[in-house]
């Protein structure tokens, strides 16, 4: 009949409510009672119904947004379009082998299919004429449903109804993951590194010259060591040769660095992440980088359509032929245990040879910037960072931090009206970071503004969201925006509201003497 009974309605809201669903597929959409009682705002509902004059007698037209007249049995519902699917009074009107075919449709189409259906012996004929309502299969119960349809998630029997809750089956197929590096005497990390990936099933390493024990001690601990070469010397080909060399039927490669380590669980995690979606290449989640940097990354990818490009500060790119899906999660699962006194010498040349291959990229032109001035070239540095920040499509964020890089390098030529320019800019470019309130407080106490530096540093600590990027200053997140607003407090005789960010930075630093004297200092003010 075009109406279902009343009975495990409260259970089906139940799950509705854990569901949260915003798509629906109602089979055997009969009367409209779906929508009727489970409908909420922003929710988009598809109907199939075979009866075609139940159409204009029940207004179905006006209860779902896309309505199919057609034997649900022969719809092509399509795959992860749905979060439910349901088919409530409609499986024990066909032969189980269609109710079979129809339910592994729908749970290729749905996170969850909720299927209600009589329990016991309910027969039932045709319905004013309508010869669908005629129920096929009889004398169900919990075992036989779930002999029929395979494991059930949850039910609930409420006479003379079951109701019965389906997910997605699961795919058992095993994933193949493969963690793949390159390396050059890199001793001190590689057990370390092997041991964080021993999950996978490969760990392949290109080992690009090593003198010491690198590949001895790789090979001792289960990875895969080739030797590769590479000359003249960049990093993106060097990646390609490893990723080249990684077994072919692997699903999933894992691009590291030797000085990285994965976390605990990071297989599982992974796994689970690349199942969530459909024809998943690629996974971004969390890294630490270190020194209290934190962003996302997405050197996970699948083994097919995807090279590595720019000479340094390298990067996996989809092939042109690959339509990225890429799963999220905030999870850390990547960290970085770098050696402090690696050189970085090599960057400064290859940074050149980006910025010459491909001029009017804006991540080349950045990076070869801040290079500069990690170089102690403050010139050249103003001028390639002008440069960067005339280029179309960059990043709010990055371009703060560029304002923020030529606020020092003025400062390092001592023009101190066009460094403090370029901080106030750097502000309103990104006024929701902490960061440039940070770098235009400090740069006003070193000018004894007190005013501004109290002001900036006060807007400073009002920002408590930290954005996982790498744009990011660990400095703007401790002591120091403290110290600088207690400082300001104390020249303008606020000093009350000097003692108090005295004891925040002190209890942020509290083995540093200066701090403590300030304390104490502040509190002499107080008492004056």
């Amino acid at each position: 009949m075009p109406f279902s009974s009343g009975a495990g309605k409260e259970f089906i809201r139940e799950h509705l409510r854990k569901i949260q669903p915003k798509r629906i597929l109602d089979i055997g959409a009969g009367a409209g009672n779906m929508p009727k009682r489970y409908r909420t705002n922003g929710q988009h509902w598809t109907g199939v119904e075979v009866w075609e004059p139940y159409v204009e007698q029940y207004k179905l037209r006006s209860q779902y947004q896309v309505l199919v007249v057609q034997d649900a049995r022969t719809v092509d519902y399509g795959e992860d379009l749905y979060d439910v699917a349901f088919a409530g009074d409609v499986l024990e009107h066909m032969t189980y082998a269609d109710a079979q075919q129809l339910m592994a449709k729908l749970r290729r189409a749905a996170r969850y299919v909720i299927v209600s259906i009589p329990m016991g012996n309910y027969p039932q004929g045709a319905y004013e004429g309508n010869p669908y309502e005629e129920h096929i299969t009889n004398n169900w119960s919990p075992k036989e449903v779930e002999h029929q349809f395979g494991q059930i998630h949850d039910f609930k029997v409420t006479p003379p109804v079951g109701t019965f809750i389906f997910t997605r089956p699961e795919d058992t197929t095993k994933l193949k993951f493969a963690v793949y590096a390159i390396s050059k005497n890199e001793e001190q990390f590689v057990e370390r590194f092997c041991n964080s990936a021993k999950d996978a099933d490969y760990i392949v390493i290109a080992d690009t010259g090593s003198t010491d024990k690198t590949c001895l001690i790789a090979k001792e601990c289960g990875a895969t060591v080739h030797h590769i070469c590479i000359k003249p010397w960049r990093f993106d080909l060097a990646r390609n040769a490893a990723l080249a060399l990684v077994p072919a039927d692997a699903d999933i490669c894992v691009g590291l660095d030797l000085d990285e380590v994965l976390v605990e669980g990071w297989r599982e995690e992974m796994e689970k992440l690349w199942r969530s979606g459909k024809n998943t290449t690629r996974l971004r989640y969390g890294f630490d980088w270190g020194h209290g940097i934190k962003f996302a990354y997405e050197k996970t990818h699948a083994r097919a359509g995807y090279l590595w490009h720019h000479p340094c500060h390298e990067y996996p790119i989809a092939d042109p032929r690959t339509v990225e899906v890429i799963q999220t999660t905030d999870k850390t699962l990547v960290e970085h245990h770098p050696d402090p006194t690696k050189s970085r010498a090599q960057y400064m040349e290859l940074l050149e040879v980006s910025v010459k291959e491909d001029p009017y990229c804006p991540r080349n032109a950045f990076y070869y910037a801040r290079e500069l001035t990690y170089n102690g070239r403050p010139h050249e540095a103003i001028e390639a960072l002008k440069k960067y920040l005339a280029m179309p499509k960059t990043w709010a964020n990055e371009r703060c931090y560029a304002m923020r890089l030529l606020g020092k390098c003025y400062g390092e030529i001592n023009n101190s009206h066009e460094a403090m320019q370029w901080y106030h800019r750097a502000v309103a470019e990104a006024p929701y970071t902490r960061e440039p309130w940070f770098e235009l407080a400090f740069a006003s106490y070193l000018k004894k503004d007190w005013t501004t530096t109290y002001m900036a540093a006060t807007k400073c600590l009002e920002i408590g969201r930290r954005e996982a990027v790498y744009t990011c200053d660990p400095e703007a997140w401790g002591w120091k925006p403290h110290d600088l607003r207690a400082i300001g407090a104390y020249h303008l005789k606020m000093y009350d509201v000097a003692v108090l960010e005295g004891i925040a930075a002190l209890a942020a630093a509290p083995d540093d003497v200066r701090l403590k004297q300030n304390l104490d200092f502040y509190k002499k003010g107080v008492s004056t």
